[in-house]
């Protein structure tokens, strides 16, 4: 995931993949690509300016990521912008109004059938309080409210996953959350996943902490 920091647009990766970021010398390799910068939103304490080149998209269009873009090369990791310029952006991308149903819907997940490509598929969301993390039998889940209404979705943020506790069912503390994504959580990068028996589901993609 992450957001061009001239437009304000979201973009999120193809299915074939969102490139690992690489390091500047990997940019200075390529002489003559055309860069445009992004903010990636997937790392903690805060977001990574990465110099991206978008490529012709040949794959079809898939209505549950209207957002999606092909890459021509890696991205390279350029800078970490200033607190100031990270509220700002998260600000920006917030619900204008958070009471509205998530992503569209009401329930954890979105029939296939009835995505167009017309809606997004992510969101950035601050939820009315601390999310609630705990491990289940098959996933770990992040136990939020936004706008009065409860959502229990799961999370795929690799960082959260290397924080939980062995004991399945035990909910992770705020201090292993904190020390995980390198602050107290405070935004959730909330999208839909990939149709499973003709289901979108929605899922927590990342947890950022208060800038």
């Amino acid at each position: 995931m992450a957001v061009d920091v001239a437009t304000g647009a979201l973009v999120r990766s193809r299915a074939s993949g969102w490139p690992v970021p690489t390091t500047d010398g990997d940019l200075e390799a390529a002489p003559g690509r055309r860069e445009d910068r992004f903010a990636r939103l997937e790392t903690a304490p805060g977001l990574d300016i990465v110099d991206i080149e978008l490529a012709s998209d040949d794959e079809p269009a898939d209505p549950a990521r209207p957002e999606a873009v092909m890459l021509r090369h890696p991205p390279a990791r350029v800078g970490t912008p200033r607190r100031r310029a990270v509220r700002r952006i998260l600000q920006e991308l917030l619900p204008v109004d958070p009471k509205r149903p998530l992503l569209g819907s009401l329930g954890p997940s979105i029939s296939y059938e009835d995505l167009d490509g017309s809606r997004p598929s992510v969101a950035v969301v601050a939820p009315d309080r601390a999310p609630i993390f705990a491990s289940d039998a098959s996933d770990t889940w992040c136990q939020f409210g936004l706008g009065g209404r409860k959502h229990q979705l799961p999370v795929v943020d690799e960082r959260i996953l290397g924080a939980r506790p062995g004991t399945r069912g035990a909910a992770l503390g705020n201090d292993a959350v904190t020390r995980a994504i390198g602050g107290s959580p405070r935004y959730l990068v909330v999208g839909l996943g990939a149709p499973r028996q003709g289901q979108a589901p929605k899922l927590v993609l990342g947890v950022l902490p208060r800038p």
